[in-house]
């Protein structure tokens, strides 16, 4: 069974890339999306950069619709939601 991790983010690139590495040294993690929900910073450079897998949308449709972007997008059995500004993931 693979894990699909799933990330809606609007404007975290100061915080991404840490939430990105985290979950990238779980073994159980097969994929990290990270769906930018029409962010105006580099939150999907960051993210990209980090080694997620990146859905871009080109305007802000909430938190819900992000979600649901990175459903349709995964390959996953399993989906693990995540917020794209926790403090102290490890």
């Amino acid at each position: 069974m693979q894990i699909s991790a799933i990330i809606p983010a609007y404007n975290e690139a100061p915080t991404i890339g840490k939430i990105v590495d985290v979950l990238s040294h779980v073994q159980e993690i097969g994929e990290i999306i990270v769906v930018s929900d029409g962010s105006t910073d580099n939150t999907a450079e960051v993210a990209r950069q980090s080694g997620a897998k990146v859905i871009e949308l080109a305007v802000n449709i909430g938190k819900g619709g992000a979600m649901k972007a990175g459903v349709d997008n995964c390959s996953g059995d399993i989906i693990l939601f995540l917020d794209a500004d926790l403090i102290g993931l490890t």
